[in-house]
C-alpha cells in the first residue's frame, strides 16, 4: 500500500527524530528535574493571539521532546515524579491551545467575515467529524514507523509489527484561503488526540515506561506532534495571505488586551439585561455577543 505524504511533513519528522536522539544521549537526572514554570506563558495577554499560539506550540514541542527523551535504563523514583510534573505542564499547554483554536474557529472567523473576507461558512461539528481523512491517518502511522526506526529511545523490535509501505512524496501543497476553517479543525482534532494520550498525573506510573507500551505510546504522540506542526505551517501561510487584505490584517494583529477591552462592554449589556430578564430569556444577538466574549477572555 502506498502512503501519500508531503515533503514538509517528512522533513519535520526527520528533524524531530534527530532532536530526540540528541536529548536522549545527553540525558541526566539533574537537568530532567528542572522544569520550566509555564504559567507566565499561559497567562500572557499583551501579545497577539497569533503570536501566543506560535509560542505555545514551540513550548509544546520542547516539553514533549524533553519529557520523553529519557534513558529508561537509568530511571528512578525522582525521574518518574519529574515526568509526572512535565505531563501536567503539557496538558496545560494543550488545553490553552485548544482554547485559542476554539476562538479562531468561532469569533475570529466571524470577525473576518464581518471585515469582508470571504471564508466559506461550515458546520463546526461536521468539520471536526471529517477533519482527518483516512490518508492523513495512514501518513501519521507511517511517520510513527519512521520514528521507531530512527529514534534511539524507541524499541526497534516493534518495526516488525508495522506493515511496510511505500511512500509517494508530495513536494508542494496548496495553502488557499478557503482552507483556513478545515485547517483549524484538523489542528483541533490533533490537539484532542494528543490530550487523550497524555495521562493526568494520578494515572501516570512506571508501567508507561515499560516496553513495548512506551514505544507504541511515544511514537504516536510524536507522529501527532509532527503532523500538527506541519498543519500549523499551512495556517501560517494562509494568515500571511490574509494580511494582504487590510481589514483582515487589522483584525489579525489586534492584541488580546485590545480584544478584551473591545468586548468588555458586554458586561454593561449583561447588567442591563439582568434587570429586564425574567421569563424572556436571552436574545439570540446577546447570546452571540456573550459567546464571543467568553471565547476571547479564555485566550
Amino acid at each position: 500500500m502506498r502512503v501519500v505524504i508531503s515533503r514538509g511533513h517528512l522533513d519535520i519528522n526527520k528533524k524531530l527524530a534527530r532532536e530526540l536522539n540528541s536529548l536522549a544521549k545527553n540525558f541526566n537526572h539533574k537537568h530532567y528535574s528542572k522544569i520550566e514554570n509555564i504559567d507566565g506563558i499561559l497567562l500572557k495577554r499583551d501579545i497577539s493571539v497569533e503570536r501566543k499560539k506560535e509560542i505555545l506550540l514551540k513550548s509544546l514541542h520542547a516539553s514533549l521532546a524533553k519529557a520523553f527523551s529519557v534513558n529508561k535504563g537509568r530511571l528512578n523514583r525522582q525521574t518518574l515524579e519529574s515526568l509526572k510534573r512535565r505531563l501536567a505542564n503539557i496538558r496545560k499547554i494543550i488545553d490553552k491551545l485548544r482554547s485559542i483554536n476554539y476562538y479562531l474557529e468561532t469569533a475570529f472567523l466571524q470577525d473576518l467575515r464581518i471585515a469582508g473576507v470571504k471564508i466559506p461558512a461550515s458546520s463546526q461539528r461536521l468539520a471536526h467529524k471529517q477533519a482527518l481523512a483516512r490518508d492523513e491517518l495512514e501518513a501519521m502511522e507511517y511517520t510513527a514507523y519512521q520514528l521507531i526506526g530512527k529514534a534511539i529511545v524507541l524499541d526497534k523490535k516493534l518495526l516488525d509489527e508495522y506493515s511496510k509501505k511505500e511512500s509517494k512524496v508530495i513536494e508542494k501543497e496548496k495553502r488557499e484561503l478557503n482552507n483556513l476553517s478545515p485547517v483549524l479543525a484538523k489542528e483541533t482534532e490533533l490537539l484532542e488526540h494528543l490530550e487523550a494520550k497524555i495521562p493526568p498525573t494520578a494515572a501516570a506510573n512506571a508501567n508507561l515506561l515499560k516496553e513495548p507500551m512506551f514505544s507504541h505510546w511515544i511514537s504516536r504522540i510524536f507522529a501527532l506532534l509532527s503532523y500538527l506542526e506541519h498543519i500549523y505551517l499551512k495556517e501560517k501561510g494562509i494568515l500571511r495571505q490574509l494580511k494582504k487584505n487590510k481589514p483582515a490584517k487589522s483584525r489579525i494583529e489586534k492584541k488580546i488586551s485590545h480584544l478584551i477591552k473591545e468586548k468588555s462592554g458586554l458586561f454593561r449589556i449583561m447588567e442591563q439585561k439582568a434587570v429586564s430578564m425574567e421569563k424572556t430569556g436571552l436574545s439570540s444577538k446577546f447570546r452571540s455577543e456573550l459567546h464571543n466574549f467568553t471565547t476571547v477572555i479564555r485566550v
